[in-house]
């Protein structure tokens, strides 16, 4: 059962449907800079009050880019 996710600072691409249905995921964490694409569906069925946290350089542009993937309003982008 997946709690946690550390997404690695070379990661470009989240697949589609990459956690979906991980209902327990609460923290996940982009150590990089380099995500260029998000797969549609990647974050449906995580936690309804899960924390995705990025790097502050990249925060504008991650919450726009981590937009509509599923995750329900309660989900959290922060740096």
């Amino acid at each position: 059962m997946l709690k946690t996710v550390v997404v690695g600072k070379n990661v470009t691409k989240i697949g589609k449907n990459a956690f979906k249905g991980c209902a327990k995921l609460k923290k996940i964490q982009i150590k990089g800079k380099k995500l260029k694409k998000v797969g549609g569906g990647a974050f449906k069925g995580i936690a309804k009050k899960a924390v995705i946290k990025v790097p502050s350089a990249k925060l504008s542009k991650y919450k726009k880019l981590l937009k509509g993937k599923g995750q329900g309003k309660g989900v959290k982008i922060k740096k």
